[in-house]
């Protein structure tokens, strides 16, 4: 009796045990997910802190590319830590269940892959600026379809991490708003003075040409009537200075006199002109 009465009183204390652990899986948000979030808010006040320019500068698109793969990589470990540490021992075996704490966990996940993506679509839009020609009007339509995706996904973060704040007192949040988020308006901003910019420096690199060709081409024109001049000059002198008739050239034959000439070898006279 007294052994049955221990095992009686022992299974009513672990069953009290197990009570209160199941039900604390749905005492809100744990501490795992918490600590993830706190992570990935810092890491969003980091990335708006100061957005990359739009630019084609090689050695500054390297380097913007190389600072992304930074952000892709913790974007990666607390994703990483989130499955192996947050919600309920249930959801990191296997399917999540339904308690607040494994939704909670699992809305974080999703607002994670979301940033995820969006700082992946960053990079691929920083690798199409290397070389582009923002002459071409194909390029600067790619470069705006990617602007267009990265507004899309950036919407998508703002989304998902506000489900996570919604109705969670854990989090000191209670909004989503940073910067980073809102970049594809500025960098669309930039694209377009860029392109701009390039626009007006083509004409007037077309118009500098256009210039220099007008001058070379009047200053052959120039030079041509110069030369057609002197050879017209040389023509008359040629022809005033022999008898066109006889041939004459010797001055005491061929000779000028008040204001003609006169060959005194065969008789003819030439009226000067």
């Amino acid at each position: 009796m007294a052994i049955l009465g221990v095992a009686v009183i022992a299974g009513i204390t672990l069953g009290i045990i197990f009570l209160v652990k199941g039900s604390g899986d749905d005492e809100g948000v744990d501490a795992a997910t918490v600590k993830v979030w706190d992570k990935y808010e810092s890491l969003l006040e980091e990335n708006s802190e100061s957005f990359p320019q739009i630019t084609t500068d090689a050695n500054y698109l390297a380097n913007t590319q190389a600072e992304i793969k930074k952000t892709q990589d913790k974007v990666k470990a607390l994703e990483e830590a989130l499955e192996e540490t947050a919600g309920s021992g249930r959801r990191r075996q296997g399917p999540s269940g339904t308690t607040t704490r494994d939704v909670k966990a699992d809305e974080l996940a999703e607002a994670l892959a979301a940033y995820s993506s969006y700082v992946k679509k960053m990079n691929e839009l920083f690798a199409a600026l290397v070389g582009a020609n923002l002459l071409d009007q194909n390029t600067v339509d790619k470069l705006n379809n990617i602007l267009a995706d990265l507004k899309e996904l950036g919407d998508k973060v703002k989304t998902l991490s506000s489900a996570f704040l919604k109705n969670n007192d854990k989090v000191v949040a209670v909004k989503i708003d940073a910067p980073v988020l809102d970049f594809a308006s500025t960098a669309a901003q930039e694209l377009q003075k860029n392109v701009t910019a390039a626009q007006e420096a083509e004409k007037a690199r077309l118009a500098a040409e256009k210039a220099a060709a007008d001058a070379a081409a009047a200053a052959a024109a120039e030079a041509e009537r110069q030369r057609q001049a002197a050879e017209a000059k040389k023509k008359k002198q040629a022809n005033v200075s022999r008898c066109p008739v006889c041939g004459a050239s010797d001055p005491s034959v061929w000779m000028e006199m008040r204001g003609s000439y006169k060959c005194y070898n065969c008789g003819y006279r030439q009226e000067k002109q």
